[in-house]
């Protein structure tokens, strides 16, 4: 079953063409890359579908729902999620905090039921904190629950942010580069931990860089090139394809 359906994507900047004419799928279950040079369109591409741009033309499907006209929380809770780049966590919370801050997006007391304290408020905010200590176990991160995010080594702090994402009860997860900045071992925890995550049931998306951990981990990788779509296929064929080599791999000297 396709979780997601980009079809026709454009997005224009002026006279900046930063995305042309992709078209993309991603299948229930799968864990697919989306590589390309620096500048290539890739997270112009990425805020397209989590509704930070609208596309100057095309539509973004998610289980059969138009969603490129909505707002980034309301596509946040028809059930994608996404961490970024450069780490955004909230800097004066505890990683428990952080992650339970995720659920919020789920619970429906309104501001009535949160001052008076009701019944409805209260079984929600359980609720809540027994799915946040659930991926927080999940992710192993329960002997750093009650310290600062913000204080944690990179690594950590790009688990808890993932963590927070999963909080949100994402069908699609996408990952905006989440190796950046790490080392070889923690680049290997992360593949692994990726790798959990799909197996735990989700469908995941990533931008990234490193391209061993993108061969190893990929069911299928989308390259773009200039805005481009100039390849699709298997980690094998992605790694053997011209144009790609060419773009992005780097082209043999002599």
């Amino acid at each position: 079953m396709k979780v997601l359906e980009a079809k026709g994507i454009t997005k224009t900047f002026g006279g900046l063409t930063a995305v042309n004419n992709v078209d993309f799928h991603i299948e229930e279950g799968e864990i697919v890359s989306l590589i390309g040079p620096n500048g290539a369109g890739k997270t112009t591409f990425f805020n397209i579908i989590t509704g930070v741009y609208e596309p100057t033309s095309g539509q973004v499907n998610f289980l059969g729902k138009e969603i490129h006209t909505l707002k980034p929380y309301e596509i946040t809770i028809e059930g994608i999620s996404r961490t970024f780049q450069n780490i955004r966590l909230f800097s004066s919370m505890t990683v428990f905090e952080n992650i339970l801050i995720g659920q919020y997006c789920r619970t429906e007391a309104n501001l009535f039921n949160v001052i008076f304290k009701t019944k409805k408020a209260t079984d929600e905010q359980e609720k809540a904190k027994e799915r946040a200590q659930e991926i927080i176990d999940f992710l192993e991160l329960g002997p750093i629950a009650d310290e600062i995010a913000t204080s944690l080594p990179y690594g950590d702090q790009r688990r808890v942010e993932i963590g927070r994402a999963l909080a949100t009860e994402p069908k699609l997860l996408l990952l905006d580069e989440p190796a950046a900045g790490m080392n070889t071992q923690e680049k290997k925890d992360m593949q692994d931990l990726i790798r959990k995550i799909r197996d735990k049931g989700y469908t995941v998306l990533l931008i990234e860089h490193d391209m061993k951990l993108v061969m190893g981990i990929s069911d299928r990788i989308a390259v773009l090139d200039y805005g481009n779509k100039i390849a699709e296929g298997n980690p094998q064929e992605i790694q053997n394809n011209e144009r790609v080599i060419s773009a992005y791999l780097g082209k043999e000297v002599g």
